[in-house]
């Protein structure tokens, strides 16, 4: 079985997410990156609301950057999204959001 030969005048444009392979698209890994390290970027934001309730972002930071042994302005930019956390501070802030988990049970907050 051969496959058909294709001149460079037969092809067709595609999209910039998309690769021509023949008769199949291949998917750009590359847009997907970065889609997941936005996902966890917001994980991690959400992560920190849970682990330190409260009703403004300033106070978040405050508390946060306190417990942390960082800065305020540090906390802000994982609340924003700008920045990756290292594993440390993940690990930590998982703990302290589970242990507020138990708490919120214990007390029927929710």
């Amino acid at each position: 079985m051969t496959a058909a030969f294709r001149t460079p005048s037969s092809f067709e444009p595609v999209s910039s997410s998309h690769v021509k392979h023949g008769d199949k698209a291949l998917k750009n890994l590359a847009r997907t990156g970065r889609d997941q390290a936005e996902a966890s970027r917001k994980w991690f934001a959400a992560l920190l609301w849970r682990a330190f309730p409260t009703h403004s972002e300033a106070d978040l930071a405050l508390r946060a950057a306190r417990v942390l042994d960082v800065s305020p302005r540090q906390v802000t930019n994982w609340l924003r999204c700008n920045n990756d956390a290292s594993l440390r501070y993940v690990m930590a802030v998982m703990a302290i959001a589970g242990a507020e988990v138990v708490f919120d049970k214990i007390e029927g907050r929710r």
